[in-house]
């Protein structure tokens, strides 16, 4: 699911913040840490998303006080030929909006 999401919105992942991002997530939700506050207890997706959250903003945050913010792209330049087709490709697979 969170793939197609990605896909779907032509995430840039040629952007670090945005690379970095993911990669933690899906590292926290696979791995299936857990972090126990008091008799709360979160783990595996929930935490990777909660993680997910805090990494873009805080990431995002650095960028832009140290002025390298990049600009967001609008299509998929600079792209390899086989991930441009496959993002395509699951573009056209996409259920279409209603």
């Amino acid at each position: 699911l969170g793939v197609k999401i990605w896909v779907q919105n032509k995430v840039n992942f040629s952007n670090p913040v945005n690379l970095t991002t993911a990669a933690v997530a899906l590292i926290i939700g696979i791995a299936d840490y857990t972090w126990t506050v008091g008799d709360l207890k979160f783990t595996g997706i929930a935490l990777g998303s909660a993680a997910a959250m805090v990494i873009y903003h805080g990431m995002k945050a650095i960028a832009k006080a140290r002025g390298s913010v990049a600009e967001p792209e609008t299509d998929q330049a600079g792209l390899p030929p086989a991930v441009k087709a496959a993002v395509n490709a699951a573009a056209k697979r996409a259920p279409k909006k209603r």
